[in-house]
């Protein structure tokens, strides 16, 4: 297969909807060969093109051009037992709950170039967040939410400069493209009612029929907002080499988006126009924005060599969600903005990991981590993406298949903490005024296969 075929491949399998693996919606898989490791000493391992995005000041290191390609078939399992659900007005919500999380492919690929012996150039597209959650639409959280789905596109070039025998530097620029979908039914029957005290002509006879006895409720509606928006930002790495030592440090700037797109709302036929339209509602198709950042991280990582087989490896990386208190959604009808409180906090991940080579062609991996939730705590836990803290457990192997040709392979078992969503329903103009309480119990776990392919040139 061409470079231009490839290329044009990952950029197809970039459009997939992914299902976040890391904390909150964040996607680890950026490199199959350092999942074996769970990504343990990613800043300062440097051993293939992957370092334009764990390290740019690692491909000083790599002396020959090298592309990289690879895939991650993410399969997540988030399970929904609800405690309790009821509108505002205390009418049960039918319903249950069930499963979330959807499987989806992730594609990587990275291509490098050294440029005589102490520069080189390098180029990276991955997907570095990315949600997808679905939830039946008659289960009974289905006015805080029903789909989710994030994808995302960085394109990162980068460039690396030998400053010494023992330190590099290294930095790049980054491209990135989001897509936004969010959906969820909309609880017309509390609208009506509301609508009725308020006055608003034949409010006081949509909710004829209804009830929330049961899940397929004649009187919910939908509410559905698409956007996308484009975003700047910049890498920067160093790392030194102490003897059998190497130590990397690697930063990537905070992402900030100016969403724009559009608002869909599907409304049962015995609503009235006057209550769609009414200034206190103003619930029309609309256009609607958002601001949003995606945090910055920082990671230090260590890669030490035990002799000639073995080597150990760690890193600690800080994710600034704190950038992150709230999704926001601003509407030009009028209508008021559409709130999910987060309160995020900044989250650390942890991770451990070691090598084995039983020979000069086969190398062996395995690696723990532990990944810290940037959620703070159930009220503030959304539906959309019932985060936790997560552990993992990885193995990996890689083969030299051919001279200029390396393979490797990882798999990863997550799990997730048990957690819980607890919503209130406030009165009017409230966050969840219209969308109930809710409370639900949730169990999760992710397993990943990965798989890479390594040319040298």
């Amino acid at each position: 297969m061409s470079f231009q075929r490839r290329f044009a491949l990952v950029l197809a399998l970039a459009g997939i909807p992914v299902s976040a693996s890391a904390a909150f919606f964040q996607i680890a898989e950026n490199s199959a060969s350092g999942i074996g490791n769970a990504f343990a000493g990613g800043a300062a391992i440097a051993e293939d093109a992957s370092t334009v995005w764990y390290n740019p000041a690692g491909m000083t290191r790599l002396k020959d051009r090298q592309l990289v390609v690879s895939g991650h078939y993410i399969y997540p399992s988030f399970n929904a037992t609800v405690v309790s659900a009821s509108t505002t007005t205390g009418s049960p919500i039918g319903g249950g709950g069930g499963g979330a999380g959807e499987p989806a492919l992730v594609p990587n690929l990275y291509a490098t170039y050294p440029v005589g012996s102490r520069f080189a150039l390098g180029a990276g597209i991955n997907a570095p967040y990315g949600l997808a959650t679905e939830y039946e639409s008659t289960w009974a959280g289905r006015y805080h939410a029903l789909r989710s789905d994030i994808k995302t596109v960085n394109v990162n070039l980068a460039g690396a400069f030998m400053l010494d025998d023992r330190l590099s530097g290294g930095a790049g620029v980054n491209y990135q493209h989001l897509d936004a979908e969010l959906t969820q039914a909309v609880d017309f029957v509390t609208l009506c009612t509301v609508g009725a005290l308020l006055g608003i002509p034949g409010a006081s006879n949509c909710g004829a029929g209804g009830g929330f006895s049961h899940p397929n409720n004649p009187n919910d509606g939908k509410g559905s907002v698409t956007a996308a928006g484009n975003a700047w930002g910049y890498n920067l790495g160093l790392l030194a080499q102490l003897g059998d030592t190497r130590i990397g440090l690697a930063y990537r700037s905070k992402m900030k988006y100016k969403l724009n797109g559009d608002f869909d709302i599907d409304a049962p036929p015995s609503v009235p126009n006057a209550l769609l339209t009414d200034p206190r509602f103003r619930l029309v198709d609309s256009k609607a924005k958002a601001e949003v950042v995606l945090p910055s991280t920082l990671s230090l990582s260590a890669y030490a060599e035990l002799g000639s087989r073995w080597a150990v490896m760690a890193d600690v990386t800080r994710t600034g969600w704190k950038d992150l208190p709230e999704l926001r959604i601003m509407f030009d009808s009028g209508q008021a903005d559409s709130v999910v409180t987060l309160n995020l906090k900044n989250a650390y991940r942890y991770s451990l990991g070691a090598t084995y080579k039983p020979n000069d062609s086969l190398v062996l991996r395995a690696g723990l981590a532990l990944d810290q939730s940037p959620v703070t705590s159930s009220s503030d836990r959304t539906p959309r993406l019932p985060d936790s803290n997560r552990r993992w457990l990885t193995v990996g192997a890689g083969l030299q298949a051919a001279p200029k040709l390396n393979l490797d392979f990882g798999y990863a078992y997550i799990k997730l903490d048990n957690s819980g969503v607890t919503k209130t329903a406030g009165g009017t103009g409230t966050e969840n005024f219209s969308r109930g309480n809710l409370s639900v119990d949730y169990k999760g776990s992710v397993q990943i296969l990965s798989a890479q392919a390594r040319w040298l040139f």
